[in-house]
């Protein structure tokens, strides 16, 4: 078996590797079992950061200082999903957590300083990949190590084990048939049986085996060190002349629509504007088409920098593509605030424009990288998406939209109290300090009372587990709302 020295390390000193992940599974249960964004997520993440520092002690590793960003970053990430109940912010926490620590680990093992931005994504996807390949070896390296010892006492302990497994999915066959053939016997084990809350504890043992298999899987896939070699830059095989043609003749049309938009949009020239159109309308009409010519510009000057071989030319081109760009991202971004100020906020607003903001930085360091070989463009997108993405994060969307749409509604309608209901529960303190005199009538009354009752139904059993501080700060304004309206 051709097996990797750190792999070997693993399965021979099962007993420490082993040990922590069964260690780290416990942890994982307690905090994310039927809780994925309560107050234990800062603390899970704590653990895995400890937990990687042992396992790379053990193997001859230790923490480099360039890898604390990544660590601030996951720790902000996790202290920001205890403050929200937004579904969209909580997910991609978990996925900023993920992605930092796959980037995290990878930079402590490898030396990744050099590697261009496609050759890092590749190597995050085979990690990723690696890691699902070896979600079977904690047992396959579990049953080697207490099979195969030659101690007796650790041979019987597997075989107890294997025996209360296989005796575990036997019951679940017989046991049914037998209390279908004994009304006694059905009677008996039902008076026992119904103390039992199988649902919990099955979902308990699934939470204990998702976490203590990806602990050891990932940290195997780590030791498998099976990254292909850097070798430099992606080799530019193909002719720039091709490049050349075809963005010099995009990059004409996108001169002629900026000077169109610097026109008509930012000048305000409005002779030009179709018939019946207004401003409101134009710029809803060409946002979400500008965003993602936005988007088809970044990776086709990608695509270009890695494909053609480098000419001075095909530079000077992209170039003008990508301050063209920056043209439509602004006016984009123009539309959208207008659009902002005739129809007030949305979640979905607040984020399209935090991406252009992104995406114009994002730009920026691609533009830099053209003239500059060695900037380290992956690390820079990293850190722009990273560090926006934590400010968006902490920034509670969910809140500003609905102190922004309460205070710029003259009245607020059924529509507008169904839209701020329907937002997660940062919103709540917000929409209990609505002044009555705002509600259209006593149905607008009626559904932010019955929205507040909700609320204090919902989160009467907040423990410590699951503490998050927009819940509580939810049941709170629903509990005062509700004082000072029961009699209204």
């Amino acid at each position: 078996m051709n097996e990797k020295p750190l792999v070997r390390k693993m399965r021979e000193e099962y007993r420490y590797f082993g040990g922590l992940s069964f260690i780290y599974g416990l942890i994982f249960t307690f905090c994310f079992y039927r809780n994925t964004y309560g107050i234990t997520f800062p603390v899970c993440v704590a653990v895995t950061i400890v937990f990687a520092v042992l396992f790379m002690k053990k193997i001859g590793y230790v923490l480099q200082k360039k890898s604390l960003p990544y660590i601030a970053g996951m720790f902000l990430l996790s202290i920001s999903t205890t403050l929200t109940t937004s579904f969209f912010l909580c997910f991609f926490n978990w996925i900023g957590v993920i992605l930092l620590l796959f980037v995290f680990m990878i930079h402590q093992f490898y030396n990744d300083m050099e590697w261009n931005l496609p050759g890092y994504l590749k190597r995050i996807l085979i990690l990723l990949g690696t890691t699902l390949e070896y979600l079977p070896k904690p047992y396959s390296h579990g049953m080697s190590y207490f099979g195969g010892n030659k101690n007796g006492k650790n041979r019987t302990i597997a075989a107890v084990a294997i025996g209360c497994i296989t005796a575990v999915g036997m019951l679940c066959i017989i046991l049914p048939l037998l209390l279908r053939s004994d009304k006694v016997f059905s009677r008996l084990f039902g008076e026992l049986l119904k103390h039992i809350n199988f649902v919990t504890i099955i979902g308990v043992s699934v939470t204990f085996i998702v976490g203590f298999t990806l602990c050891y899987a990932f940290f195997g896939a780590l030791c498998k060190y099976n990254f292909p070699r850097y070798t430099g830059q992606v080799m530019k095989t193909y002719n720039p002349v091709v490049g050349i043609t075809f963005t010099s003749i995009i990059s004409v049309i996108y001169l002629l629509y900026c000077v169109i938009q610097i026109m008509y949009l930012f000048l305000g020239i409005q002779r030009g504007l179709p018939v019946n159109v207004t401003y409101s309308q134009y710029a809803r009409g060409g946002f979400w088409v500008l965003l993602f010519v936005g988007i088809i510009n970044f990776v086709m000057v990608l695509l270009c920098m890695y494909l053609f071989s480098e000419n001075i030319v095909l530079k000077a081109v992209l170039t003008v593509i990508s301050g063209c760009t920056f043209i439509m991202i602004i006016s984009a971004a123009y539309r959208m605030m207008m659009y902002i100020g005739a129809y007030h906020l949305t979640f979905l607003r607040i984020l399209v424009m935090w991406f252009l903001v992104v995406l114009a930085l994002i730009m920026g360091g691609v533009i830099v990288s053209m003239y500059k070989k060695k900037f380290p463009l992956f690390h820079y997108i990293m850190a722009v998406v990273g560090v926006l993405y934590i400010v968006l994060s902490f920034s509670r969307p969910d809140a500003i939209v609905a102190r922004y749409n309460i205070a710029h509604a003259e009245y607020l309608e059924y529509n507008d109290i169904i839209y701020l209901t329907q937002l997660s529960k940062d919103a709540a303190p917000a929409i209990a300090e609505i002044d009555s005199s705002k509600f259209s009538d006593m149905d607008v009354k009626a559904r932010v009372y019955d929205y507040f009752y909700c609320i204090s139904r919902e989160e009467e059993n907040i423990y410590f587990r699951k503490a998050n501080y927009s819940r509580i700060r939810a049941k709170l304004a629903a509990e005062k709302y509700i004082k000072e309206h029961q009699d209204s």
